[in-house]
């Protein structure tokens, strides 16, 4: 073979091992390219999950912390609430000591008040025989006022009625304590019965007024 046909050859071969690299190498770059796309798309997903679930937690947070402080806002709410019905109560207790004391005002007059509790009781109970219990100072300023109030309350029924007030005084603030005869029938007009019955009336009323 002579030398020139060898190099032919030679040129041949090498030729051939060109476009072998060459193949393998484009096919290598058209891999690595689609690998670096893959991966930043796995990135970029990945990325906007972290993202996503970022921002969902700090939207859970908001609102835990909008939460706790509506919470915190209604309990000091209700907290005020309370303090101010039961300064109103107590300024309510402190008037009507004062009512008692003095026996009427402006507004209030506590004969009214009295006869209209025992008027109320009357027919409740239904009986025309009842016995009245007071405290030892309401004792003392309803005693010589009895046939007035008996004469009232007997207006009022439209039927007669017999009261009679009991030697043995109640501890009570104020009111009065109406029984039958017998004692086994009665209805407890006297301040802090009252007050305890219509409590949560109170609130509510006392609720609208302040609030």
């Amino acid at each position: 073979m002579t030398q020139e046909g060898e190099k032919r050859i030679i040129d041949k071969i090498v030729q051939m091992a060109e476009t072998e690299v060459h193949k393998f190498t484009s096919e290598a770059e058209k891999e690595a390219e689609e690998l670096r796309k893959e991966t930043a798309q796995k990135a970029a997903s990945e990325a906007q999950d972290i993202i996503n679930r970022g921002t969902q937690e700090a939207k859970r947070e908001k609102q835990r912390i909008i939460a706790d402080a509506r919470l915190k806002a209604k309990r000091k709410k209700m907290s005020m609430q309370e303090q101010l019905m039961e300064e109103s109560f107590d300024q309510t207790s402190k008037y009507l000591q004062e009512l008692f004391s003095k026996g009427k005002d402006a507004e209030c007059n506590y004969d009214t008040i009295i006869t209209n509790f025992i008027k109320e009781a009357a027919e409740i109970i239904g009986d025309p025989s009842l016995k009245l219990s007071f405290n030892e100072r309401d004792k003392k300023r309803f005693q010589p006022l009895l046939p007035q109030i008996n004469e009232k309350v007997t207006q009022a029924l439209g039927k007669k009625v017999m009261l009679t007030i009991l030697d043995k005084t109640i501890s009570s603030l104020g009111g009065v304590s109406v029984k039958t005869e017998d004692g086994t029938v009665g209805v407890d007009n006297t301040i802090e019965s009252r007050m305890s019955r219509f409590n949560e009336g109170l609130k509510t009323e006392a609720t609208k007024i302040l609030f």
